[in-house]
């Protein structure tokens, strides 16, 4: 294998995660859908990688064959939603995994079955046995959570309005539906007690900035400010990037440099972290 060490000191093969990226941004070429293309599933390596690091210092390791199936899983988890926009697009995701392996039989001549069943059930949290030690669900859990953490921070207060506005939840009932889903996300996230305090703290700040900016959408009375600059930012988002031809990068750009101040910090937020979302790219 062309195997390489990452300033993580993981083992990492390259050309496989140069051409399992290769082939998701393929798969999103002809369905526009910005929240969940190529991008996010890279920004979800991201955050795997960044987990195993943390875990390696705690002596919980996965081995090369896992930490390749794990990749296989996360570039292919959301990838059903070319085909349908169904909260069970899992099953979707898996078939077209199947497909590609069965395409390309020398890259997994292992068993992929653990990463299939993550695919398959990744948004299923009642699947999860929280606290088994089973290794049919490592690759499950470690991919469950990194998905959720990017429905976190700037990205993710786009990446929800984008997919719910598309299963037609109405504008107004946003906030409360989003709301109600991150508490979940949370809560299942927070609930694994494998994962690094430090990791988790990370990450629980990007939660509070999205419930932060939802809940600012819900407010009747002031701060009105914010609810409308809030309700802008989404709506701009819709029009110039989903119905139009901007892209997400050249978005954040374009708010950053606002006159509105709350606009600018928020257009500030998003650049960077789409910017930290493309880090392995220069693999």
């Amino acid at each position: 294998m062309n195997t390489n060490y990452n300033s993580t000191g993981l083992t990492i093969n390259n050309k496989t995660l140069s051409l399992l990226f290769s082939h998701c941004k393929s798969l999103f070429s002809t369905v526009h859908l910005p929240s969940h293309d190529h991008l996010h599933h890279m920004r979800v390596w991201n955050y795997a990688t960044d987990l195993l690091t943390g875990l390696s210092g705690r002596g919980r390791t996965l081995n090369e064959q896992e930490i390749s199936l794990l990749m296989l899983s996360v570039f292919f988890h959301d990838t059903g939603l070319t085909k349908t926009l169904s909260e069970e697009h899992g099953v979707e995701s898996r078939r077209i995994c199947e497909k590609f392996l069965e395409e390309n039989p020398d890259i997994y001549p292992f068993d992929a079955g653990p990463a299939l069943k993550a695919i398959e059930l990744h948004d299923k949290k009642s699947s999860l046995l929280l606290y088994s030690d089973d290794p049919d669900m490592e690759i499950l859990r470690i991919l469950s959570v990194c998905d959720d953490l990017d429905a976190f921070g700037p990205a993710g207060i786009l990446r929800y309005a984008e997919i719910y506005l598309l299963r037609d939840i109405p504008f107004k009932d946003l906030p409360a539906k989003i709301l109600g889903n991150l508490a979940r996300r949370f809560e299942f996230v927070s609930a694994q007690k494998w994962i690094p305090a430090e990791f988790l703290a990370l990450h629980e700040s990007r939660y509070r900035y999205i419930t932060e900016f939802y809940s600012d959408m819900q407010y009747p009375q002031p701060p009105a400010n914010k609810k409308i600059i809030n309700t802008e930012i989404v709506e701009s988002y819709m029009d110039n990037v989903y119905y139009g031809t901007t892209n997400i990068l050249d978005f954040a750009g374009s708010i950053k440099n606002s006159d509105n101040r709350q606009k600018s910090l928020f257009g500030a937020d998003l650049l960077k972290e789409l910017i930290d979302g493309m880090k392995h790219l220069n693999m």
